[in-house]
This record gives C-alpha cells, structure tokens and sequence, in this order.
C-alpha cells in the first residue's frame, strides 16, 4: 500500500472511532478536561487540593495568583515544606475497628471537631472582594478554627460577626501600646488565644511582588490597602521590630491575658526557650517560605522539636500540607494539630466562600479516610510507628 493510501486509510478509521463514541479524536483543549490534565471550569470538578490551585491559577489575575504562591529568595524552603511530606510513609495497621471515627481535639479547654485550622493571612482581599469574612464564613460552616490575622481587611470584630472560632494572630510593633491595644480588641471581641509571629526580623525577598509592583501602571490611581485592626488607636501602628528578643516576650506574655503562642519555631533550642518563658504553645512554622531561605522543611525539623517538648506544650505546625495524608504524617511525627494557609487561599481565590469549603471538606474527608487505612480511630492512636522515614 502506497504512503498516501496508508495516511487515507488511517484518517479514515480515526474518524469513524470518533464518530462512534462521540469524541475519541479530542482536541487540545478537551484534553485538559482529564483527571491528570484538569480543566476545572465549576466547583463540581474540583476533586483535591491541586485542582483548586488550577482553579486560582486560571481565575486570578497573574499578581493576585504569585500573591498566593510567591516564596523567598529561589522558593528553596518553599519547596523543602512540602517535599519533606513526599519523603515520609505511612505505615498502616490491619484488623483495627475503624467503624467509628474521632477526629476532635482539645486545646486551651476547648474541643475542636478537627485537628486542621486555618493560618493566619492578611489582605485577603487581594484575592476576594468579600476576603478575611467568606473565610470566616466558611470556617465557621465547616467547624473549624479560625486563625484571624493582624494584617486583615477586615476586623476582628466584623470576622467574629461571623459566628467563626478564632485565634488572633499578631506582628510585633516596636510600638507596645499598639501591640496590646489589638491584643485587647481580639480578647473583647471573644478571641479565646493569642499568636505571635516571630519569624519577621524583616521583609522576605519575595521576588514575584517585587515584580509585580515594578510594572504596575503608575499612572493608575491605587486603592488604599484596608486594615480593620489599624483602626481606633491614633498613635504610631508600624509593625516589625527586630529588636524582638526572648526578654521582651517575656514582658508580652505578662502583659496578655490570653494564651500566648509563638508562630516562627523552627529549632529544638528556640523551643526550649519558649518553654522556660512560659509561652502556651507553639506553631512551628517559616512563613510558608515566604521569609527566609534556610531551605528546611518544617517535617524535616518537627521530631527534634516534639522531643524538646514531649507534650508538656501544645506543637501545632504549618507548610506544605495538601493532603489529608500529610496531616496525619504531621501528628505521628509529634503535632497536636496542623495549621493551612495558601490551600484554602487557592479556594477564597477561585470560588470564594464555597472555595474554602470544599478545601475543608477535602482535607477533612482525606484526613478520616488515612485513619481508616491506617487503623487509627482517633488521634491519641496516632503514634510516631505509623510512619516511615528514610535514611
């Protein structure tokens, strides 16, 4: 058979496949619409946590969306976050009775349905009109906690409005008057602990903003950056102070009625330091990456942590998590709890409310069907055995 007969004869039987199962000759652009190519045009095709970054990706602007993702430096530790969860496996145990479940957790007094809460992120509205309150919204639909930021457009009073069970997150000011002014606001409102960010001697080089503000038209006029929590206080509000030490701290903490953690640990000997102060807990934590390049995980350094510790201090952690697998790997590795930022941020930025729902209700149902698998009905069963780490 001649080459051009050949070419004839193969167009011919693609075209009767494709007549006959309606579309096996797909374009480029429908295959996308598969599992491993996803094309998520509604939330009815979001189906884990990937897909939802898909979906913010495609429906942000470019600076809103790198607003998201942006990391420090060469996105090093950014990336150390979550291959450290890549790297660990689980061990799962046979024969349990996983019939029942029991995913509720105790902190500070109080019983939480879920050991999964929601990090602190300011200027929400960067990526949703209706920012930092469709997160309260959605928190508060799905029961979980609610860490409210100091940075947020909206204040803490309006996000308790929402009915959302919060923490409050704050910055360290070199003005201590402002300091405990929002630390009082956030304990009137009904905030029941306090978060303190210590990992911001200064401002990661986060590149991709830079960028961005670079070719920002400057002829446009630019909307004032709205922060509900700078309100009611007339003195200087500025934030950041790198004259922070553990002494100060000290100071703060008996200064705030609430409990006191700090976000930012990322070393046994810093935890040891938080313990003999007297801080409440900790939230290990480098800012997602978005602060410095030390090019570690937080996986990689919660073990030596939990055993400075050995639960005599609530460890809770945050970065790279986008399973409900790796929160499990987070509490046998020694977490009391996980924190998530840019997950349910890919939700607000997509589908706003409903976004960060079906974030919830993602991590959540992965998180119950790995106890299941894993033969562990409740957290207490959770034991540092059920995972695997490689030399």
């Amino acid at each position: 058979m001649k080459p051009a007969d050949q070419a004839r004869g193969r167009r011919q039987f693609l075209a009767g496949l494709a007549g006959a199962t309606g579309s096996l000759l797909l374009p480029r652009e429908a295959l996308r619409a598969f599992p491993d190519r996803p094309q998520i045009d509604s939330l009815r095709d979001v189906l884990n946590i990937a897909h939802l970054d898909k979906a913010a990706s495609r429906r942000l602007s470019p600076a809103a969306y790198h607003f998201i993702v942006s990391s420090a430096d060469d996105g090093t530790t950014a990336r150390a976050n979550r291959a450290a969860f890549e790297r660990v496996r689980i061990r799962p145990r046979r024969l349990v009775n996983v019939s029942e479940l029991d995913t509720s957790i105790e902190l500070f007094g109080a019983t939480l349905p879920s050991p999964i809460l929601l990090a602190p992120a300011g200027n929400q509205a960067q990526v949703h009109d209706e920012a930092e309150l469709a997160t309260a919204r959605a928190a508060a639909a799905q029961g979980h906690l609610m860490i409210a930021a100091h940075m947020s457009n909206y204040s803490i009073e309006a996000i308790r409005e929402t009915g959302a069970k919060n923490w409050f997150q704050l910055y360290p000011s070199p003005n201590r008057e402002f300091l405990l002014h929002v630390a009082q606001r956030a304990q009137a409102a009904g905030c029941t602990a306090l978060v303190l960010t210590v990992d911001g001697p200064g401002r990661g080089n986060r590149e991709a903003e830079r960028w961005f503000a670079k070719r920002r038209n400057r002829g446009s006029s630019r909307p004032a950056m709205q922060l509900g929590n700078f309100t009611q206080f007339k003195g200087p509000k500025g934030i950041g102070d790198p004259t922070l030490d553990w002494d100060a701290v000290a100071g703060l903490r008996e200064q705030f009625e609430l409990p006191l953690l700090l976000k930012g640990i990322v070393t046994r000997e810093d935890a040891r330091m938080a313990r003999k102060i007297g801080v409440d807990g900790v939230i290990i934590s480098n800012h997602g990456g978005r602060q410095e390049g030390s090019g570690r995980g937080t996986l990689d350094v919660l073990p030596e942590i939990a055993d400075e510790l050995r639960g005599r201090t609530p460890l809770l952690m945050d970065g790279g998590i986008r399973r409900g697998a790796d929160v499990f790997k987070a509490l046998a590795l020694g977490a009391d709890a996980v924190c998530i930022g840019r997950p349910y941020l890919w939700g607000l930025g997509a589908f706003g409310q409903a976004g960060v729902e079906k974030c919830l209700q993602i991590l959540q149902s992965e998180f119950s069907s790995t106890l299941k698998f894993a033969g562990t009905p409740t957290l207490a069963d959770i034991t540092p055995q059920h995972v695997w780490l490689p030399e």
